[in-house]
């Protein structure tokens, strides 16, 4: 049976999928997953505060910048009786994190990305202890909303199965829970000038402009709008001709064009605007189709989205109205290769349609990201006078509900090393009720006076407004701004809201209203048929599954990189027949089998969206 728990657990997933991976000892030995002794239920009564505790904690982001009695560790102290001591090590500090592993120790409440190990491999090693699903219930129940809320995925992050795979009661960690699931990474963004010079203006009733006071970019206030109007599909191929025929920027010349597009062996979240015209998402592999012309579920590469998508961008890049970067930045390059080139070619100012980074629009600090990002990336550097728009969607050929962009985040909870809080093996349930129930009062009461001033601090010495407070945008001071003995910890709340943070930039903030007021995310993105991964699928399937994947993957490779880049070459023959011809070899090479046995079993059902309202 151990065996089996192992196997389980040491499923070896490919890189370019994005499951759960386990790290495992080669040892039979040690420390059990999931302990089969019978536990008692706890139940404080009483004064739920009359027992002090003395919790560890790390130091956060910057081990330097800790100050010992912060007003926001006295102020929870005092209201919650315990005495926190904090590691001067840094989250973010592998050599220490890797150090503190070795000398055999770790915090009671641990966010330690850059440890060596991860959640299950910590708790096999007896760092760590589990998180039983009634000490949610019973003294974190904000956190146990959400997970009722989100299911069935929220109950299968950080979960423990049992030596068959099966779900438990019990989780190595606490799981993070992130708003990006409501939102989506990349935004349209378009030259509203060159829209109006080009004769598809909008009215101005549907145009919203973002307001900036700041001193580096206020100057540009009112340059920048947002819209809920979408223009139609063959409408916007019109307006990227007319970028790159009609001389929008008035000097004569024929030097601007619509946008820039990528070789489609280059699936990013920066080409999912594109691809979701066809409602087909290039970022995510694990994403399958009910495909209309079989019945099957399939993936991309055997979608006919992804025909029509290929099929409409050679024809928009053989007439020049979307182009590549120049060779070497197009496919396979390093990160920095093709993203500085990118950036650098929007800032030209030569092109008129970008795929902007939302959460830069705008944000007038971090310069080294931020100013080489539209639109302000153009206002600094090329042309001060440039009006910008960002609206939903790029519109497909088919009805609304059928095109869009993927998601940032599949689910609300997440997991691995980078989104759980580990809870340090002599941590008892008592102690642990207690950080529950901080974690709680500060998610259930996020507006009182209190929680506002321990997570923000005080108006004139932490932050100012730039207008009203609390609806406009806020801007923090530097920690060498702020007096030594009022220098806050800021770490101690957790990361579990599903609501965007109240404290965003002043442009952001009006942004992201906006965005969720329209409701962008719940009416502009693709959600897969099915979904690739151990929670849609089951520990059991998926092992199969990937038995099988393994040996005829590489053939199936072959196959999609010949049919793309013959596409993208121009040298297919009759397209449909062509295409015939290479779903058949698809199938006959494996893809039947993986349709046949997984993509269309009952047993494996179809994605649920997450609760996005």
């Amino acid at each position: 049976m151990l065996v089996r728990k192992k196997r389980l657990l040491c499923l070896l997933l490919t890189v370019s999928m994005s499951f759960l991976l386990f790290s495992c000892s080669s040892e039979d030995g040690g420390k059990p997953y999931l302990t089969t002794e019978p536990r008692t239920r706890l139940v404080i009564e009483g004064n739920p505060m009359a027992e002090f505790f003395e919790i560890t904690w790390l130091a956060g982001i910057s081990d330097d910048q800790y100050i010992d009695g912060g007003p926001d560790e006295l102020m929870l102290e005092e209201r919650y009786n315990v005495d926190f001591k904090i590691w001067k090590i840094s989250n973010y500090d592998a050599e220490g994190l890797t150090q503190m592993i070795s000398s055999g120790d770790i915090p009671d409440i641990g966010y330690i990305p850059y440890a060596p190990y991860d959640a299950p491999r910590l708790l096999q090693e007896g760092f760590t202890r589990t998180v039983p699903l009634d000490m949610y219930q019973d003294y974190f129940p904000y956190y146990y909303e959400q997970m009722q809320k989100n299911a069935p995925y929220s109950f299968l992050y950080n979960n423990m199965p049992d030596d068959e795979g099966n779900p438990t009661d019990y989780f190595y960690g606490v799981s993070f829970i992130t708003w990006n699931y409501k939102w989506y990474y990349n935004v349209p963004l378009m030259r509203l000038d060159w829209l109006e010079k080009v004769g598809y203006g909008i009215s101005e009733d549907l145009l919203f402009p973002i307001t900036l006071t700041d001193d580096k970019l206020g100057k540009f206030s009112g340059q920048l709008y947002q819209t809920n109007h979408i223009f139609g599909h063959e409408d916007m191929n019109d307006i990227f001709r007319a970028f790159t025929d009609a001389d929008p920027d008035g000097n004569g010349r024929d030097d601007t064009y619509g946008g820039v597009i990528f070789h489609p062996n280059f699936r990013s979240h920066w080409m999912d605007l594109y691809w979701g015209q066809f409602g087909v998402i290039a970022s995510d592999e694990n994403f399958l189709y009910l495909e209309p012309s079989s019945g099957d579920v399939v993936p991309y590469y055997a979608y006919s989205g992804y025909r029509s998508y290929l099929e409409w961008a050679v024809h928009m890049r053989d007439q020049g109205y979307l182009r590549t970067l120049p060779e070497g930045y197009i496919s396979n390059s390093p990160q920095g290769a093709w993203y500085d080139q990118l950036l650098e070619t929007w800032t030209t100012g030569k092109v008129g349609y970008f795929s902007a980074d939302m959460q830069y629009l705008c944000r007038p600090d971090f310069p080294e990201y931020s100013d080489r990002q539209p639109p302000q990336s153009i206002w600094l550097h090329t042309d001060e006078n440039a009006v910008f728009v960002a609206f939903p969607a790029l519109a497909g050929p088919g009805e609304s509900g059928t095109w869009g962009t993927r998601r940032y985040n599949m689910d609300a909870f997440n997991e691995g090393k980078f989104r759980t809080y580990t809870v340090g093996a002599t941590v008892s349930d008592q102690k642990l009720a207690r950080v529950f129930t901080i974690w709680n009062d500060r998610y259930t009461d996020p507006d009182s006076d209190f929680w506002r001033t321990v997570l923000y601090g005080v108006e004139g010495i932490h932050y100012r407004w730039t207008g009203e407070p609390w609806k406009s945008g806020m801007i923090r001071k530097t920690v060498e701004e702020i007096p030594e003995k009022q220098r806050m910890y800021g770490s101690f709340g957790g990361s579990f809201s599903s609501e965007i943070s109240p404290v965003l930039n002043e442009a952001m903030s009006q942004f992201y209203s906006f965005f969720i007021e329209s409701k962008w995310a719940d009416q502009y993105t693709i959600e897969p048929y099915k979904y690739i991964n151990t929670k849609t699928m089951g520990y059991e399937m998926i092992e199969d599954y990937m038995d099988l994947r393994s040996e005829v993957i590489e053939e199936i490779n072959i196959l999609v990189d010949d049919f793309r880049n013959r596409a993208w070459e121009g040298s297919l023959g009759n397209p449909e027949t062509e295409w015939n011809q290479y779903i058949e070899k698809l199938y006959d090479t494996g893809l039947k089998d993986l349709v046949n046995k997984f993509y269309n079993d009952s047993e494996f059902e179809p994605y649920v969206r997450p609760d996005i309202n």
